[in-house]
C-alpha cells in the first residue's frame, strides 16, 4: 500500500506564537531546522513576543566567587530549562570570574604563560578572546549596551593601568577600554573625589560601580561612573558590628545590591 506524506506549512506568525512559549534551551536548537525557522527565531518580532510571554518568569542566575565557585544559584526555571546551574557552564580553563553583564561573562585565564581574558555566553559556549593591551594593567569590569528588548548590541572591557593620588584627598584612575564595535583599546583618565584603596566592580545599565574605601570616613563607599562623566560617591549604610563578615556587590531586578554575609555558629545570615 502506498503511503502519502505531506508537510504542513505554518504561517510565520503562528509558528512564532508556538515557539515563543518554549524555553530558550529548546529554541536555540530549533534554529538548525531550516532557514525559515532560523530567520523567525532571530527576528525582532519573535524577541519581543518571547519577552512579553515570559515577562513574569524567574530567570536562571548564579552568584559566584572570583575563583568560579558558585555561592548561590537557581536554574530550575521554565524560561531557560537548564539542566545544570550557570556556573557549571564555565570552562575549567577559564574559571577566574571577573564580571558579567546582561548574559555575557568576562573570564580570565591565569597561567604562567597566558593571562588572556575572554567575553562570552556560558550557556551557548561562545567565547571571544580579547586582545592584550600595550600597557601593564589588570581587568576590572565589563559593560554592555542593549536595545529596548534586552538584546546585547556591543560590549566594553575596561582595565586599570594606574592609580595616582592627589594631596591624599582624591585620585585619578588611568583606564584602558576595549570596544567590541571598534576592536581596539583606548585610554581614559577618570577623576575620583576620594582615595581608592581597592576595587571591586559591578556594572548595570552601562554604569560601572566600584566598591572601595573612603579613608576620611573610615568606611566603604560605592563609586559610580558611566565611562563619560566623572565619578559619583554613594556611602553605604552604617557598618554592622560583626567579626565574621563578608560582603558581595551584585545586581538584581535592575538594581545594584550590596549583600553582607554574616557567619553564625549554626547558620549564615545575609543582610541586603
Amino acid at each position: 500500500m502506498e503511503t502519502l506524506t505531506s508537510t504542513i506549512q505554518l504561517p510565520e506568525a503562528i509558528l512564532a506564537e508556538i515557539l515563543a512559549r518554549l524555553p530558550l534551551r529548546s529554541i536555540s536548537r530549533f534554529k538548525s531546522v531550516s532557514k525559515t525557522w532560523k530567520s523567525t527565531l532571530e527576528s525582532v518580532y519573535f524577541r519581543r513576543l518571547f519577552v512579553s510571554l515570559h515577562r513574569n518568569s524567574s530567570p536562571a542566575w548564579s552568584l559566584i566567587s572570583c575563583e568560579g565557585k558558585e555561592l548561590i544559584g537557581f536554574h530550575g526555571c521554565k524560561t531557560w530549562d537548564l539542566p545544570m546551574s550557570l556556573a557549571s557552564y564555565i570552562p575549567l580553563s577559564l574559571q577566574y570570574y571577573t564580571a558579567s553583564s546582561n548574559g555575557l561573562v568576562l573570564l580570565e585565564r591565569h597561567c604562567s604563560d597566558d593571562y588572556s581574558c575572554y567575553v562570552g555566553n556560558p550557556v551557548l559556549q561562545q567565547w571571544v578572546k580579547i586582545p592584550p593591551t600595550d600597557v601593564n594593567s589588570r581587568v576590572v569590569g565589563l559593560v554592555t549596551r542593549v536595545d529596548k528588548d534586552g538584546v546585547v548590541l556591543d560590549f566594553k572591557v575596561f582595565r586599570l593601568a594606574s592609580l595616582k593620588t592627589k594631596y591624599n584627598i582624591s585620585c585619578s584612575l588611568s583606564m584602558c577600554i576595549y570596544s567590541s564595535e571598534t576592536g581596539v583599546w583606548t585610554s581614559k583618565i577618570v577623576h575620583c573625589s576620594i582615595l581608592v584603596f581597592f576595587l571591586r566592580t559591578e556594572t548595570l545599565n552601562g554604569t560601572v560601580y566600584f566598591k572601595c574605601r573612603d579613608d576620611r570616613l573610615k568606611s566603604e563607599v560605592l563609586v559610580s561612573h558611566d565611562l563619560y562623566y566623572q565619578c559619583r560617591v554613594v556611602p553605604f549604610p552604617v557598618p554592622l558590628n560583626h567579626n565574621d563578615c563578608h560582603d558581595i556587590l551584585t545586581t538584581s531586578g535592575g538594581f545594584i545590591m550590596y549583600i553582607r554575609k554574616l557567619g553564625q555558629k549554626d547558620e549564615t545570615i545575609f543582610k541586603i
